[in-house]
């Protein structure tokens, strides 16, 4: 069985060094397709992690807050472990600009190989398949039989078929009219069109999530996606960030996401400062408080080839005294 576990914590830091910990001497050994030959299997399981407080516990430098400066002049407060040198090179590298206004958004094009995706084009600019997406996957839309439209029973129900004498007419928007007696294609003109030629409805996933919560707080479909199954599946990069999912509660904004995989040491705090940007971002159009961010990992991993660098780092910070008894215990056990 693989392992599955559950951790809350009050903030991100904590939170972090308990999964670090767990999955480091707990977790399932396993390879994976980004390995080399000579790498060692990863540590991995199926994690849940509640943080009850999300912007609690900053990280502080001689008891005062440390305000990490990004390379675009912006500066932030950071939550997380200061040991964790990842989160602060994707700070000052500009992560959270990249996650809330989509600078690097424009490598989606601008760039031959990197950036395959990018969270903020996913969350706020969604579509279903974009021009790029030709670089993996092909195919061409037919058009749909026109029997199958006649005698379809919501279209009728809807009153979108009108009877003209011995035709039926689909009606659609803005007054275009289709013959049910004839092969839509020869109305057209064209037989099959290639998908990356169509430009599909660009959708802002949040900008629906304010205008849901805003008529129903309670309501269950507040949600936002990232994948496109058209594509991602065969992406060699796809997005791990799979599902944003809000709710209020006692006038406070909950958050949960979901990820299929995720690189626990290089990746996850990082990726849930971004997260609570989001949040807080959506708490403050709604007018209320944030509440706990609870993050879901499929595959929350630590890679082999770091995993050196990450007993290290406990090392250190044990020497320190910077390690709770629980994580300490876990050292000693292994």
């Amino acid at each position: 069985m693989a392992k599955v576990f559950s951790i809350s914590e009050e903030n991100i830091r904590d939170a972090w060094l308990s999964a670090v910990a767990k999955v480091l001497y707990e977790g399932d050994e396993i390879k994976t397709e980004y390995d080399k030959n000579t790498d060692p299997p990863s540590r991995d399981a199926t994690v849940l992690i509640e943080i009850k407080n999300p912007m609690s516990n900053p990280i502080k430098r001689r008891d005062k807050i440390l305000k990490m400066r990004s390379k675009y002049g912006n500066s932030y407060e950071v939550y997380g472990c200061m040991a964790d040198t990842y989160l602060i090179g994707s700070i000052q590298s500009g992560y959270i600009e990249e996650i809330m206004e989509g600078v690097n958004d424009h490598y989606l094009w601008d760039s031959g190989l990197s950036f395959p995706y990018s969270y903020h084009d996913r969350i706020y600019n969604y579509a279903p398949y974009s021009v790029e997406d030709s670089v993996h996957a092909n195919y061409d839309l037919e058009w749909v039989d026109p029997e199958f439209v006649k005698t379809h029973q919501k279209l009728i129900k809807a009153e979108k078929i009108e009877e003209k004498g011995d035709a039926a007419i689909w009606k659609l928007k803005n007054g275009v009219e289709f013959e049910l007696e004839k092969e839509i294609s020869e109305q057209i003109g064209i037989e099959k069109i290639p998908i990356e030629v169509v430009k599909f409805p660009r959708i802002n996933q949040m900008e629906y999530i304010v205008e849901k919560l805003k008529k129903a707080p309670y309501s269950r479909r507040a949600q936002a996606i990232t994948w496109r199954p058209l594509v991602d599946p065969y992406h060699d990069d796809p997005p791990c960030l799979q599902r944003i999912y809000m709710r209020i509660k006692e006038g406070k904004l909950l958050m949960q996401t979901t990820w299929r995989s995720r690189d626990l040491f290089r990746a996850w705090e990082a990726n849930v400062n971004g997260m609570i940007r989001i949040q807080k971002s959506i708490a403050d159009q709604l007018n209320v408080e944030m509440g706990h961010y609870v993050d879901f990992s499929n595959s929350l991993h630590i890679y082999g080839n770091t995993i050196e660098e990450v007993k290290d780092m406990l090392e250190r910070m044990r020497n320190k005294g910077e390690l709770p008894d629980y994580i300490v215990s876990l050292m000693e056990k292994n």
